[in-house]
């Protein structure tokens, strides 16, 4: 054999361990990447924008993912106004507290650990309740066609301030390789507002007891029916993976 065809063959050969490096590490860079973030088996979320709502709240979430893209997540919150970033409802509630309860159904259009994130639509429940102590004026044998009463008494009243809403939401999701997580959404839907409290059938001194159609945070007492709702914010968290199996070393 020549020089040159031996030269050739050489050449032929370190192209061919070349072409199939390339294509060990093309098969398998798909299997390399989706091991990069592998599907956690639940996400604790906090969600920050709920403190600086009027209606203050620490609120957590835990989502946990379910066979394709589904997912289901549960939200739980309270909230007392002494941590309340509004100085005026500090001021004018000092005793006044907020819970808040949400289940929610998601589906994402891409894998939920993807790297480049995914969007996601959800249906959700809604229920806020809102407690008020303080000492009221509360009028005793008003008339209802005046409104004006024989008397005022002052004595502590807890007004329970009801919340009910069903919301479509739409966001984004991402997840980092560190396991910390994070979230944007908006929704639209409605909601049903009902005001309630102990002063045992006492009527407050007010005829206008109702703000009307954009009555969203009341303290009067009354059922203000059904309106629109609107949703929106954003939350953090933490990925809980499953963890990676350990190598084993082989005998030779």
């Amino acid at each position: 054999m020549s020089r040159s065809t031996k030269r050739l063959a050489s050449t032929n050969n370190r192209l061919f361990r070349c072409i199939i490096t390339i294509a060990l590490i093309t098969g398998t860079l798909p299997f390399l990447q989706a091991q990069v973030i592998p599907l956690p088996k639940a996400i604790l979320k906090t969600i920050p924008s709920t403190l600086v709502d009027p209606d203050n709240s620490l609120t957590l979430a835990l989502e946990v993912p379910l066979a394709g893209r589904w997912s289901v997540q549960q939200e739980v919150g309270w909230g007392h106004n002494s941590f309340n970033v509004f100085s005026s409802e500090r001021e004018q509630y000092p005793n006044r507290q907020t819970w808040r309860f949400r289940p929610q159904v998601r589906y994402y259009f891409s894998d939920i650990s993807s790297p480049n994130g995914s969007f996601f639509i959800a249906l959700e429940y809604f229920h806020k309740m809102v407690l008020t102590d303080q000492l009221q004026g509360v009028g005793r044998d008003c008339n209802p066609l005046t409104g004006a009463c024989a008397y005022f008494q002052e004595m502590p009243v807890r007004t329970r301030r009801r919340v009910s809403a069903g919301h479509f939401k739409w966001g984004y999701a991402f997840q980092s390789q560190h396991r910390m997580t994070l979230e944007i959404y908006m929704g639209l839907g409605i909601r049903e507002l009902a005001v309630t409290d102990n002063s045992g059938g006492a009527t407050e001194n007010n005829l206008w007891a109702r703000g009307g159609f954009l009555a969203f945070r009341p303290d009067r007492t009354g059922y203000y029916g059904t309106m629109p709702g609107v949703s929106a914010g954003f939350a953090l968290g933490y990925a809980f993976r499953p963890r990676k199996p350990k190598a084993i070393s082989l005998p030779y």
